[in-house]
């Protein structure tokens, strides 16, 4: 049996452009795998979320951002383009250049690239229009091909928690 000309070269060069996909995701897939080391000056943030996609996507999740004594809760939405497939993420990220905790509440850019078949790891670097930086590195799950322009808005939705009271040890008296 032999494959048409056009068929072949079809073929031929779908398998070059996802192993340069896949090359050009090996950096990414790194980075991602490295642990979250934040400064001691940084805030730390715990995130979860879903995103699906046909073409464009849409992300959407919540998570905590523990800065200094206190934790905020926050939710995140947006997407980017291109993008094909359905992702779940959960992951923990430095944010950098916090002066005010008001100015994590924002649009953030980003640009990069995803492949999750069933379990995978990315790492999201952003940044918003105050200069406040974010440092995620996540695990996926699901099936997703992206090389993407996102936009997402994060955003405060409460008053601070409190911080945790000090704990007192039983003083035993002779």
């Amino acid at each position: 049996m032999t494959t048409p000309v056009g068929a072949s070269y079809a073929m031929n060069l779908s398998r070059t452009i996802g192993l340069c996909f896949l090359m050009g995701s090996l950096p990414l897939y790194d980075k991602a795998q490295a642990q979250t080391h934040c400064a001691p000056t940084d805030a730390v943030m715990d995130i979860s979320a879903r995103q699906i996609s046909a073409g464009v996507g849409y992300l959407w999740g919540h998570g905590t951002l523990s800065a200094g004594e206190y934790v905020y809760a926050f939710t995140v939405r947006g997407g980017g383009m291109p993008s094909i497939g359905s992702i779940s993420l959960s992951g923990r990220g430095c944010v950098h250049n916090l002066g005010r905790v008001q100015d994590f509440n924002g649009t953030y850019w980003t640009l990069g690239g995803t492949l999750t078949v069933h379990h995978g790891t990315t790492g999201i670097v952003m940044e918003n229009a105050r200069g406040v930086d974010i440092d995620l590195h996540a695990r996926t799950r699901g099936a997703q091909l992206s090389g993407q322009i996102s936009r997402l808005s994060f955003r405060l939705v409460n008053r601070p928690s409190q911080p945790a009271a000090p704990t007192v040890d039983k003083i035993h008296l002779n």
